[in-house]
């Protein structure tokens, strides 16, 4: 064997084992200038490799133009290329879309060094795949049942917000994930429908009351939470790569270059700065008050540590133990365990506070365990428990009911009208298209008026901004959760209705 043999021998076993090797050793296409170039290692990128290398399932929160496809792809090959068995499968909004995905994958095999080009058996805009081995990549248009069955050892959905049916897609593909698989998700969020699969994924993780946030020496963000090991989140804003157009600062490529061309929200939307951007709706549609909203985030804190009050096992948060003297209200929006959660608050009637909540995926008898300790618990100044009521609708409204009254839950509201009329022998209230409108719009103007509640529960804050306003009306999307607004709306009707002092008479007589 040759020096010269030997040296790319070596640099081969190098290449093989280190997916940043093969990326600095790859070329890919620059189409704005019509050339080639050689893949840059910014600092983002090379962290992002080290992201992808280490969990199973990553989405890739982004803004346009970082070179992050490119990456994506260029690992996807990498496993691929040095695995005598690797099976990748890519997905994107059309087949047009998906065929580029492999053009990219063949564009850099064909400009890797000939010593280290492992040869093509099948060649096509939908397939390739390696001689002498079962390695292969194939491209698929996303639709509902796109790659169901595929053993896939990565799946890749590129720009994710597009593709028209990523729920259903999900559920076909996400076995091969589940038997060690990994998939990675990566899109730019190109508009304002909250209900999006990939803006779903991304805002149920990010607002995960366990998820930490680390911002590496790069400018990437990494969002890890500890009951979900194996996945990641990362963002990435605009500003991180070093140059945008040669000759300008990346200020001088903002101001000259995209502010002219597009709207502000459309420069938050696809050139984000920080993850918050690709999260909201467009603040002039927010129902709530979006500053309000944002000051309330100062609030979010942790549950403090106590050994009085039960947490049953986590689900229980508890921000202040009760204390005598003090009112306290409490609402629930049941859940029969089955796909959102319950949720249960309970607020200080003077403060506004809301010092314990309670939220999990529990069966009704649970919920209404939960309910009842906790009314009985911050009972304050009421002698058995404090004011309490709960969402009734369908038939976990009335399963809940029937639980709490073979517990002989103290204290219950009576249900009201629109209007505030009591309805007689009634308990529970029904929330109609109406009492929602009214009910959130209380809220909305309790909110605004600032420091009349306090939630330390930032999935209040998330479910709030994503109420869009039509006219003088709330609208919530029927396939997103909003328990915690209704939650929040349930406790202010309770605090708007409950009596600053008990109600009794008295007769007196005074003597001269």
């Amino acid at each position: 064997m040759t020096s010269s043999q030997s040296s790319e021998l070596r640099e081969c076993v190098l290449v093989a084992t280190s997916a940043k090797r093969f990326m600095q050793a790859s070329w890919i296409r620059d189409e704005n200038n019509n050339r080639k170039i050689r893949w840059q290692p910014w600092p983002y990128l090379l962290d992002l490799i080290d992201i992808l290398c280490t969990y199973q399932e990553v989405d890739i929160d982004k803004a346009r133009q970082l070179g992050v496809t490119w990456t994506v792809v260029g690992y996807g090959l990498w496993k691929a290329h040095f695995n005598e068995i690797g099976k990748n499968l890519y997905l994107s909004q059309g087949e047009t879309e998906a065929w580029e995905l492999i053009s990219k994958s063949r564009f850099i095999w064909e400009h890797l060094p000939e010593y280290m080009r492992k040869p093509l058996d099948n060649d096509t805009r939908a397939w390739l795949s390696f001689s002498g081995g079962h390695s292969e990549m194939r491209a698929l248009p996303s639709t509902k049942k796109a790659g169901s069955g595929y053993n896939a050892t990565v799946v890749i959905r590129d720009e994710l917000y597009n593709h028209p049916e990523g729920e259903d897609n999900f559920g076909c593909i996400s076995p091969a994930i589940d038997a060690g698989g990994q998939m990675i998700n990566l899109s730019a969020v190109y508009g304002e429908d909250m209900s999006n699969h990939f803006v779903g994924r991304v805002s149920d993780f990010y607002y995960q009351r366990d998820t930490v946030k680390e911002v590496y020496p790069s400018g990437l963000e990494l969002y890890t939470n500890p009951r979900y090991p194996s996945r990641a989140l990362v963002f990435l804003g605009w500003r991180l790569r070093p140059t945008r157009l040669e000759g300008l600062t990346l200020e001088e490529f903002y101001e000259s270059r995209l502010r002219p061309r597009y709207t502000q929200r459309q420069l938050d939307r696809q050139y984000p700065e920080c993850i918050e951007d690709t999260l909201r709706i467009s603040p002039t549609s927010n129902f709530f008050e979006f500053s309000a909203l944002e000051d309330m985030g100062y609030d979010v804190c942790q549950p403090i540590r106590q050994d009085s009050i039960n947490t049953y096992n986590g689900t229980v948060r508890i921000y202040k133990v009760p204390i005598v003297g003090r009112r306290y209200v409490c609402f629930t929006d049941p859940s029969d365990g089955i796909g959102d959660p319950f949720v249960t608050g309970v607020m200080d009637y003077v403060t506004g506070e809301v010092v314990a909540s309670a939220t999990g995926m529990e069966k009704v008898d649970r919920v209404a365990q939960i309910h009842d300790y906790l009314v009985r618990e911050y009972r304050g100044t009421d002698t058995e428990g404090c004011t309490n009521s709960y969402e009734f609708m369908a038939t976990v409204g009335g399963e809940f009911a029937g639980a709490l009254e073979g517990l002989k839950t103290p204290s219950q509201a009576p249900r009201r009208k629109t209007d505030g009329t009591v309805v007689p022998g009634k308990k529970g209230q029904v929330v109609s298209l109406e009492h929602k409108r009214r009910a959130l719009g209380e809220l909305a103007f309790a909110i605004a008026k600032r420091g009349q509640i306090v939630s330390h529960d930032r999935e209040f804050m998330q479910q709030a901004k994503m109420v869009a306003r039509d006219g003088d009306n709330p609208v919530t999307e029927r396939n997103q959760s909003f328990d915690w607004v209704m939650m929040m709306a349930g406790l202010w009707q309770l605090h708007k209705h409950v009596p600053t002092c008990e109600y009794g008479a008295r007769s007196y007589s005074y003597k001269s």
